[in-house]
């Protein structure tokens, strides 16, 4: 929990584990199960040292091998897009993620910080549903 100072650096070294162990296992990309962050609103240091950690493993010319074949727009809402298939953007590990019930979206607006890092080509961010009845 970053409000812990003992304990506040071991989700963020767990974090870069994943995508070392992923990098070298040579995965063709990864899938985060939610709760990336344990409250809705995480501080900025917390934001930024996630947003550093997906950079440094996200980008890259290692050709993607996925391919997603549901329609984007629908399934991919933040964007309309997967990052990979971004034409300014030299993604070498597609990251897929949901929300899980700390980061979920909130507000009026329906936004979460997972909506952040969509936003900027981190993560393809899926399986947020809009508000409504």
């Amino acid at each position: 929990h970053e409000s812990n100072a003992i304990r506040k650096d071991d989700a963020f070294l767990a974090f870069e584990e994943i995508f070392e162990t992923a990098i070298a296992a040579r995965v063709d990309c990864v899938f985060l199960a939610g709760d990336v962050f344990d409250i809705n609103k995480p501080s900025r240091e917390t934001l930024v040292r996630t947003m550093e950690i997906l950079r440094k493993h996200a980008f890259g010319d290692k050709p993607v091998a996925v391919e997603v074949v549901s329609d984007t727009k629908e399934n991919f809402p933040s964007r309309g897009i997967v990052n990979y298939e971004d034409p300014n953007a030299n993604i070498a590990l597609p990251i897929f993620s949901i929300h899980g019930n700390h980061d979920d979206p909130a507000g009026e607006a329906n936004l979460s910080a997972m909506d952040i890092l969509a936003q900027a080509g981190l993560v393809n961010y899926f399986g947020k549903h809009g508000l409504g009845g």
